[in-house]
């Protein structure tokens, strides 16, 4: 379910939601998120997707501004409030409303990944949250998201270590996807 009120992200917990997309759980009094319902995410086993990721030079819409101003959030917050569900065990995905608006066009979900680590998530959680975790959320546990004989062969190969430089995710080299090379360039494929 998509939430971004307080009152929203309980309903969907109240329905029995499985996902909760945003959780931003804004009140009249800004974002209130509280321990217990921290608590109550982790209890049920919902997962979270902050909606992270935009690029370096992106400015809200005005109205998406206005509601921000108004409630004293922005990214530094939102990257705070995801951290500090992931160390009290919410299972986070990553997703960024990819192509809603210039500051979030399509292909900008490193950034999501990479905005997850500089709130304080670990690299490898950071990950984890584009690969096994967005794949058990999706119910593709069993063949997809981890790199395991009889699962789907699904890779990206970056330019770089993304353990120690998240931004790598954003200079593929090549893709692999149902173990077929998708590469325009086969020059770049390994053999």
């Amino acid at each position: 379910m998509h939430a971004h009120a307080l009152a929203a992200v309980e309903q969907a917990l109240d329905a029995g939601a499985d996902g909760i997309e945003h959780c931003t759980c804004l009140t009249a009094e800004g974002v209130v998120i509280t321990d217990g319902l921290v608590e109550r995410l982790v209890r049920q086993g919902v997962r979270v997707c902050p909606t992270l990721g935009t690029t370096p030079q992106a400015v809200p819409p005005p109205n998406v501004r206005a509601v921000m101003e108004r409630f004293g959030f922005g990214l530094g917050q939102r990257q705070q409030h995801a951290a500090r569900m992931h160390r009290a065990g919410v299972r986070l995905v990553s997703g960024a409303d990819s192509g809603i608006n210039s500051g979030k066009p399509h292909g900008v979900l490193p950034a999501a990944v990479a905005q997850l680590a500089e709130g304080g998530v670990p690299a490898d959680s950071a990950l984890a949250t584009a690969t096994s975790l967005a794949a058990d959320a999706c119910g593709l546990a069993d063949r997809k998201g981890r790199v395991r004989r009889g699962f789907d062969a699904d890779l990206l190969l970056v330019g770089g270590d993304p353990f120690t430089d998240l931004a790598a995710l954003s200079r593929p080299v090549a893709v692999l996807a149902a173990g077929l090379w998708t590469s325009t360039d086969p020059r770049s494929a390994p053999e």
